[in-house]
């Protein structure tokens, strides 16, 4: 009908009709244009793409890769890895096509794809060091940081390590690893100038994707803060994580024995809860929420304050071990509840399994710490005591049921089995260091001497299995054994300086072994130093006429490390790096302070406390 309208309106106009041919789409005005100039650029990029695929090509033929060994050596280290270059001139040396025949020397690419090792350095981001620095990091990587945050199935790491939406890991790996690196080249002011960027590049690429490559690479970049130092770095990262684990639903996997009772109405979580996902991503996505676990009590603990993770919401099954990577085993379920008797006897990750409980335990211990207390109330003092007296015997009980092969040193180094006990042993300390020094006391709550012992008991044995690591051992530490070990040097000194230890003119036995781990993990982490730092300051100065500078504030219990920093850091020698400045640490209680009717806690402890609580 409207054609036929349309010929009756030509016939009562007198108008002629004209059929013209249709023109090709997309040629109307102001739109052509611009549609010509991007096929126009995009067949530049392919002609380049293919240009340069084949020059690769003819570059690693065998018959042109023997004349190319007869580029010197010397020229090629000083165009990629010389000091008076800069950052672009490093890349584009990076790309020249001599480097090819170099990059199957390392194993690494030895292992990986053909494809992948012939376009890898085509593929990676200018920001990132060359193709064999971060092979070297790679490896580094997977032995010093893997054995305490295994978060990746090294095979498929490896495999696709190049790929464009995984470069962000190479990032996190970059910030974490270049720390063990030995080689003069590249020299310490491009690693630093590329640790930095790394940071950066991490940043920024995660603060608009959650998914579970960033949250990986965010985990690898919290695990780098913790080791500068606690302070609103780490918070700021570990908030980014405890976000991520919430939006990515990574504390709780559907059981198919045990199904979920309470259905939410809103949730935004997929509807398939990942249940189509690999054996390899459903692992990964356990290791990633029981590092970032990890991460959240070691933080909490030392900045004083709640875990972000609520231990009583974790509905997920313990990691798998290495050998069961990608494998359909039968999951054992995390239980967040004390156990009477550990399990995990019928597993390969045991001592995982048993380490992520003690977490939990660790936990319930910062949560007791932290509780304020009205100490003008008789009925809230007995009450903690009450609470402090049952998780100090749960925590003897859980240790004297372990198995063996738990207790008892192993025969080769295992940096789980030295962190388990030294989480042990720090919960220990920082408990009865509380009861033993209450910052504030009352009529209701006393000192305790019982403590005291048992504090010093715990000391004694951090210092004696510190000492008794190598330091290739001590390297494959994580930051955390640091933080053990300044609580109980910490915790020493207090002993010592209050007359608990020997006399006040000698070192105490167990001080100068801690100070010695604290420098030499210094070298890889620099939270360790400003450690030091604030002990070597009180030894300093112990001979003084009014004792050891601001002695009264290092003893005081409720202080953290960022406190003693902004009052005692000026003071220390060899000043604390600006990396430090915004640090906090151990037994950050907030204790009610009622100074009105308190009696100071230098002069509490006499023989008007044999009536000991604990």
């Amino acid at each position: 009908m409207t054609a036929l309208w349309g010929m009756l309106t030509l016939l009562v106009s007198g108008a002629t009709c004209v059929y013209q041919e249709k023109g090709r789409p997309g040629l109307r005005p102001g739109y052509g244009k611009a549609l010509e100039e991007r096929m126009s650029l995009m067949e530049n990029n392919m002609d380049k793409i293919n240009h340069s695929i084949q020059e690769v090509l003819n570059h690693v033929l065998p018959d042109r890769a023997a004349s190319n060994t007869t580029t010197s050596t010397p020229t090629r280290d000083a165009g990629l890895l010389g000091s008076n270059i800069d950052g672009a001139q490093l890349w584009q040396q990076s790309q020249q096509l001599p480097e090819l025949p170099y990059l199957p020397s390392s194993p690494l690419m030895e292992r990986l794809p053909a494809t992948l090792s012939t376009t890898a350095p085509l593929a990676t981001d200018s920001r990132l060091p060359s193709i064999q620095v971060l092979q070297e990091l790679v490896e580094l990587f997977f032995a010093m940081i893997h054995p305490f945050a295994p978060l990746f199935c090294k095979q498929n790491f490896i495999a696709n390590m190049f790929a464009p939406d995984r470069q962000v890991l190479l990032h996190g790996v970059v910030a974490v690893s270049f720390r063990f690196w030995k080689r003069q080249a590249p020299s310490a002011a491009e690693r630093e100038s590329f640790v930095r960027v790394s940071r950066e590049e991490v940043l920024l690429k995660t603060i608009d994707v959650c998914s579970l490559v960033s949250t990986q690479a965010l985990a690898l970049l919290a695990l780098d803060a913790i080791g500068q130092g606690p302070g609103p770095r780490t918070l700021n990262l570990m908030g980014m994580l405890v976000t991520a684990v919430h939006q990515l639903g990574l504390a709780k996997s559907r059981s198919s024995t045990t199904p979920e009772t309470n259905t939410p109405l809103v949730r935004n979580e997929d509807p398939d809860d990942g249940m189509d996902s690999s054996n390899v991503q459903v692992e990964e996505k356990r290791r990633l929420f029981w590092t970032i676990y990890g991460l959240d009590r070691f933080s909490s603990v030392s900045h004083g304050q709640s875990g972000g993770i609520d231990t009583k919401t974790v509905k997920l099954s313990y990691p798998s071990s290495d050998l069961d990577w990608g494998q359909s085993t039968v999951p054992e379920w995390f239980q967040a509840g004390l156990q009477s008797k550990p399990a995990h006897a019928h597993c390969n990750a045991k001592i995982w399994h048993h380490n992520i409980d003690l977490l939990a335990l660790l936990d319930r211990s910062n949560q007791l710490l932290i509780q304020p207390v009205n100490l003008s109330l008789p009925a809230h003092c007995q009450e903690w005591q009450s609470i402090f007296r049952r998780l100090d015997i749960a925590m003897s009980t859980w240790f004297e049921n372990l198995p063996a092969e738990i207790r008892d040193r192993p025969t080769d180094f295992d940096p789980t089995w030295v962190m388990l006990h030294a989480t042990f042993h720090l919960i220990n300390i920082r408990m009865y260091t509380v009861a033993a020094f209450p910052s504030t006391t009352s009529p209701y709550l006393k000192p305790s001497s019982a403590a005291r012992g048992r504090c010093r008991q715990a000391i004694r044995t951090v210092a004696s299995l510190a000492s008794s690591l190598q330091p290739h051992e001590l390297d494959r530490l994580n930051p955390m054994f640091s933080f053990v070990v300044w609580v109980a040097a910490r915790s020493l000194i207090i002993l010592w300086t209050t007359g608990y230890e020997t006399a006040y003119g000698s070192m105490p036995t167990d001080l100068e072994p801690l100070l010695n781990v604290l420098r030499q993990m210094a070298t890889r982490w620099l939270c360790a130093q400003r450690y030091a730092d604030l002990l070597q300051l009180i030894l300093d100065t112990k001979n003084n006429p009014g004792g050891p500078t601001g002695l009264e504030i290092f003893n005081d219990t409720r202080r953290t490390s960022y406190g003693l920093q902004n009052l005692l850091g000026t003071l220390a020698v060899p000043p604390a790096p600006d990396a430090f400045s915004g640090s906090f640490d151990f037994l950050d209680m907030p204790l009610l302070d009622v100074s009105d009717f308190g009696t100071s806690r230098m002069g509490a402890f006499g023989a008007e406390n044999d009536g000991d609580w604990l």
